[in-house]
């Protein structure tokens, strides 16, 4: 009897201590998997990614969109720098000018024009040109005819925003057509028009093009409508000051 009570405590015995044995076996295993499961946690896709990815999938033709908005922005700065009140009627100017000329000093008011390089001072040299004439309906309309010819110059100076914003969306759709050819050709190659999935990794970039021609457009074509108002107000300004120097000037009174 005391026998079988020594064989039973010797099995569980062993029982229990291939029990801690398995134990200790499966809490390695266990620790490499937790590694695994952390080495395999998706890696996050920053702003930088997704541009990068955006770009590529538009291909060539987003270089050529980029182009278009590096010389928007160019001509954008340019004319923000250079369309200003001061470049075009500056403040005080026309007094100045009908000062020295009332008072003869007509040199004074050439050298004072030429100091000044602004757009009415330009329009004035015009008038200095002509300062003998007794006709101020002469003077008048050569007067004019300088404004016409300064204000087109001014006008052309901006045409590089209104051809971005007219360009880069046809740029954009033309890259849009281009990327669904070659989505339709996948699916000819694949023979499964009924899966929408075929067609959606090769529409999606082909409108990658249309996107970036639009997000180029609208900025350039509203910029150039704050500069074509801007110009169209400072070429009230400049006939109403070229009116009142021949007023001034060359009415006899």
């Amino acid at each position: 009897m005391k026998l079988k009570i020594v064989l039973m405590g010797l099995m569980m015995a062993g029982a229990i201590s291939m029990m801690k044995v398995s134990a200790d076996e499966a809490a390695p295993s266990a620790e490499p998997a937790a590694v695994t499961a952390t080495a395999e946690a998706p890696k996050e896709i920053t702003a930088l990614d997704q541009f990068v990815i955006f770009w590529n999938q538009g291909g060539l033709t987003m270089y050529f969109i980029a182009l278009l908005s590096i010389l928007g922005i160019g001509c954008a700065l340019e004319r923000f720098a250079h369309l200003s009140k001061s470049r075009t009627v500056p403040d005080g100017f026309t007094a100045e000018v009908i000062s020295l000329w009332k008072a003869g000093k007509i040199d004074d008011v050439a050298a004072y024009c030429r100091d000044n390089k602004s757009m009415l001072a330009r329009v004035v040299e015009t008038m200095i040109q002509h300062k003998d004439s007794k006709d101020y309906q002469e003077v008048k309309l050569f007067a004019e005819d300088k404004v016409g010819r300064e204000l087109r110059l001014e006008n052309r100076k901006a045409a590089m925003l209104s051809m971005a914003a007219t360009i880069a969306p046809l740029l954009g759709l033309f890259g849009t057509v281009f990327g669904l050819l070659g989505a339709f050709g996948t699916v000819a190659a694949m023979g499964e028009m009924g899966d929408a999935s075929v067609l959606a990794d090769d529409i999606g970039k082909a409108l990658a093009t249309t996107v970036a021609g639009l997000a180029v457009s609208m900025p350039c074509l509203f910029v150039f409508g704050i500069i074509k108002n801007r110009l169209n107000l400072y070429a009230v300004l400049l006939e109403e000051e070229v009116a009142d120097l021949v007023n001034q000037l060359f009415v006899r009174k």
